[in-house]
């Protein structure tokens, strides 16, 4: 892997966009370590900003300047360490940790090695000076070294750069609670798995789950019902719960759901064995496990004894369940998960008992949802604000409208400026346990060596792609540019759905996006919406959150996300269930 940056890319980095010079890593696969030792941390309070007695900031550094100030200074009295970095100019895992010892102390090392982590751009575990000095490093160290913490998490909270981000009362109120929840599973995680104990079943229940057995294959079909007959599941009682009880996080768009959840799994130490996906990832991979287990099995028994066997903590973006099959996957085995000591945190736009609202048979679903509220406590971070469209106006020129000549020379020329000339054509990807390829039409690699793809909007939703297209392009390319997106017509439909599925997965894997569309973004789905009261909850709540999305990854504040999250996104443990 290339380090540093040569001069030729230095110059074409100069004619990028800010929001993309400032951008994060190249994907990297990173295997999960096996150190055993895992420390605690006691439970401890917000966070506060204190100044010392005269009223300045603990530091003494209250600006950027200030803070490189501070680097270069610990740099120059600590020859020792850091003699390496004066000559080439860029330091190691080891060199970062003793530098923020001194400038940070109270900066632990799983929150450095975060940082470190998201700035490694090229990811062969080094980063240069162009990095550390970085107006978006120094932010956040700035804001991090004027701030007191006692926990990981809250010192990830606060690794956030501000601005643009904005602390917030019902995020900081649900980070309280998540501490609560991050050390009792860390105390959890240094103790032997429980034995899963079925309670006794009713002998004259049948050991079968019915008519749902051909959806989920390992279980004998049932005869037919006769004509009219209501199909009923006959199910065995449910497992008792035997793990740290996790969270549901409910709102509504922008609101911080997702930031918390991908904090959580940022601040987790060494060592700890835990999985975060979006809600597409893992029903890809439930229902492909699923249909590996043989006839006779209680797949979902056999699914969470594996499961409990890789990781302990299932952190799951969008719970969102639109068709029985996923709605009974979702009672069954997550109710095995936490009987073999796994607990769950999720995010939602639904409450637990809007789940599912007017699905087909429902109600072999809803004698799960006090088990899920129980299991995993709501935690209520609503409000009017969605930070997603906060800053709007600070628009990074990502986004070109109309689709026309202008746009699509514009569009080209900034393709040409992040990629350069060397571009390969009809890429065959693999979609794995597939065994098939997905084609993308361009693809070249920016200044960090970082993988750009491009596509039409006909290569992505016109045609038949799903979710194991859309994650295989989120995990192999950084950037993403998507010509001619249409205004959407009022029945939405496949083309729809498809788009809504594409910016989910991308957008959790923090893929940057260069977008061309026939409208602004924010008019996309205006004709659907003239007819709202023909949507149903689920399409409304897709719209929105689509919306949404968009609005942020066009901002500059998405790209910080991107800095700071992508690399941690790409580890084998936030890929596949």
């Amino acid at each position: 892997r290339r380090r540093g940056i040569t001069s030729a890319a230095k110059a074409r980095s100069s004619q990028l966009p800010a929001s993309c010079r400032a951008l994060g890593a190249c994907p990297a696969q990173l295997g999960a370590t096996t150190d055993p030792s895992v420390p605690l941390w006691p439970n401890s309070t917000v966070a506060k900003e204190v100044p010392d007695s005269g009223g300045r900031p603990l530091s003494g550094a209250s600006t950027p300047a200030d803070m490189r100030k501070l680097l270069e200074e610990a740099m120059e009295k600590h020859p020792e360490a850091f003699g390496g970095f004066a000559k080439d100019q860029e330091m190691d895992m080891v060199a970062f940790q003793t530098l923020i010892k001194i400038i940070a102390p109270s900066m632990g090392d799983e929150e450095t090695k975060a940082l470190f982590m998201s700035m490694d751009a090229s990811n062969d575990g080094r980063i240069q000076s162009l990095e550390i000095f970085s107006d978006l490093t120094l932010s956040i160290l700035l804001n991090r070294i004027n701030t007191v913490v006692n926990h990981p998490l809250e010192g990830s909270y606060h690794c956030l750069p501000r601005p643009p981000f904005h602390s917030d009362p019902r995020q900081l109120a649900a980070i309280e609670v998540l501490i609560r929840v991050f050390d009792e599973v860390v105390a959890a995680h240094a103790r032997p798995l429980p034995q899963a104990v079925a309670p006794p079943r009713n002998q004259a229940e049948p050991a079968h789950l019915g008519v749902f057995a051909s959806v989920f294959g390992g279980l004998r079909k049932t005869r037919p019902l006769p004509s009219g007959a209501r199909a009923r599941v006959a199910e065995a009682p449910p497992l008792a719960p035997d793990a740290p009880r996790g969270a549901y996080l409910y709102g509504g768009c922008g609101c911080g759901k997702t930031v918390l959840l991908d904090l959580f799994f940022r601040s987790l130490p060494a060592g700890f064995t835990a999985r975060r996906l979006h809600w597409h990832e893992f029903i890809r991979d439930a229902f492909r496990s699923m249909q590996r287990h043989p006839p006779g099995d209680n797949v979902f028994a056999a699914m969470a004894d594996m499961l409990a066997k890789q990781f302990r903590v299932l952190l799951l973006d969008e719970l969102l369940i639109t068709h029985i099959s996923e709605a009974i996957l979702v009672k069954n085995l997550f109710r095995h998960m936490w009987a073999r000591g796994m607990t769950i945190i999720t995010t939602s736009n639904y409450l637990p008992e809007e789940l599912y609202a007017k699905g087909f048979n429902r109600d072999q679903f809803v004698d799960f949802i006090p088990d899920l509220t129980a299991q995993c406590p709501v935690i209520d971070m609503s409000s009017d604000k969605d930070y997603r469209n906060t800053d709007a106006h600070l628009d990074a020129k990502l986004f070109f409208f109309p689709v026309s000549e202008a746009s699509t020379a514009l569009l080209d020329r900034t393709f040409e400026q992040v990629v350069g000339k060397d571009v390969k054509t009809n890429v065959a990807i693999p979609i794995p346990m597939e065994k098939r390829n997905l084609i993308v039409p361009l693809v070249g690699e920016d200044v960090r060596g970082a993988r750009v793809a491009r596509f039409s909007f006909d290569d992505l939703c016109v045609n038949n792609l799903g979710r194991a297209d859309y994650s295989v392009i989120a995990e192999n390319f950084h950037t993403l540019f998507i010509t001619g997106v249409p205004r959407f017509k009022p029945d939405l439909g496949a083309e729809f759905r498809r788009f809504v599925s594409l910016t989910d997965i991308i957008y959790g894997k923090k893929v940057a996006l260069y977008l061309q569309s026939e409208v602004h973004t924010n008019d996309l789905f205006a004709d659907a919406l003239l007819s709202a009261d023909g949507l149903d909850f689920d399409e409304l709540w897709a719209f929105r959150r689509c919306s949404s999305m968009l609005s942020e990854m066009q901002n500059p504040k998405y790209h910080h996300m991107v800095w700071l999250m992508r690399n941690h996104m790409l580890q084998e443990w936030a890929l596949h269930l």
